[in-house]
């Protein structure tokens, strides 16, 4: 049996929640709800004061959303991306690197087929994180993952997280992946889908001359938030009480419901930090980019959408693997 003495040790230890900021006043019961009004109040400031210098070019392939229905569907869809990070117990770090891995795709759609100008694509990813980001920074204070002097009582494997060049390898590595999971579609399947479910599809050019090297270098930003995002939390997580009970799982001695436990869920904190959040960054990138596609984008079809979603649902699952297999050396991920 686990001791009572170690099972507090490991809490003790764990990584804690990033806390809430103690200078708020506002009632518990208000704050999310401030938090995506600030959220929304940010963005609408901010896509206002960039229209005027040349992000107008989006309104050349969007539809107009003017029943009440959609747009309460859109005010839903935006309040549910941040109790993703309110509930999934994020910082606004967190938050800004899954923004940028859930929404590059629908853009870099736009700017690779629908002549949407690259200045337009990162003025709306600049925009989107830091409407995430700001209101998050008022009421979390950073996790001290991210945090680059925290004591190393709260965060494991310091001096790795710290290191520069283990940084730029895990991000190369990352943006490699979703490099060569674009690559690979747009030298199979892609083209002939997005022409048959993307009607008025203006250019396919992108996608005949896509170059492995120049996607993985223009994917460079997304492997940096992969790599944020998925592996370095994973990677500063300390053993819980729960790593603690699976050490002591005897299979001679357990029960059949603690054996298939033990065999789907009974690996260490930082793999099941890892699991959880490429599961939450697939699906948040398949229904972000899935939804935002056929709702927005003139002639998509439903089918079309989803498939391209499903890419890079796809590829944000890989990059996971790739980060549980990098990590998986003794005193790691295991």
């Amino acid at each position: 049996m686990v001791k009572r003495k170690q099972m507090a040790d490991a809490s003790a230890q764990a990584v804690p929640v990033p806390p809430m900021k103690q200078a708020s006043r506002i009632p518990s019961i208000l704050r999310f709800p401030t938090l995506v009004v600030t959220s929304m109040f940010v963005s609408s400031a901010l896509y206002s004061v960039a229209s005027q210098y040349g992000t107008g070019d989006l309104a050349t392939v969007m539809q107009r959303h003017d029943e009440w229905w959609e747009i309460a569907g859109l005010l839903a869809w935006k309040a549910m991306e941040l109790g993703i990070g309110w509930w999934g117990e994020y910082d606004g770090w967190d938050l800004a690197c899954l923004t940028v891995l859930s929404h590059m795709p629908y853009l870099y759609l736009l700017t690779t087929f629908y002549a949407i100008r690259p200045t337009t694509m990162w003025a709306s990813i600049v925009i989107d994180v830091l409407s995430a980001y700001i209101p998050f920074t008022f009421f979390r204070d950073s996790s001290p993952i991210h945090q680059p002097d925290a004591p190393k009582s709260l965060v494991a494997n310091r001096s790795i997280l710290n290191d520069l060049s283990v940084q730029i390898c895990t991000s190369v590595l990352a943006a490699a992946v979703y490099g060569l999971v674009v690559y690979g579609s747009f030298r199979g399947w892609a083209p002939n889908f997005l022409a048959l479910h993307f009607e008025g599809l203006p250019d396919l050019t992108g996608a005949y001359n896509a170059d492995l090297h120049f996607l993985t270098a223009g994917f460079i930003v997304s492997g940096y938030a992969a790599q944020s995002f998925l592996f370095m939390p994973a990677l500063g997580a300390k053993p819980d009480v729960h790593d603690l009970k699976m050490a002591e799982f005897d299979p001679e001695t357990a029960t059949l419901g603690q054996t298939v436990w033990y065999n789907i869920w009974g690996y260490s904190k930082r793999s099941r930090i890892l699991i959880k959040r490429t599961a939450i960054l697939a699906i948040a990138s398949a229904m972000q980019t899935g939804l935002r596609t056929y709702f927005t984008v003139e002639g998509v079809e439903f089918v079309g959408a989803a498939g391209w979603a499903a890419m890079w649902a796809a590829a944000a699952v890989l990059v996971g693997g790739v980060f549980w297999w990098v990590g998986d050396v003794d005193g790691v991920f295991n």
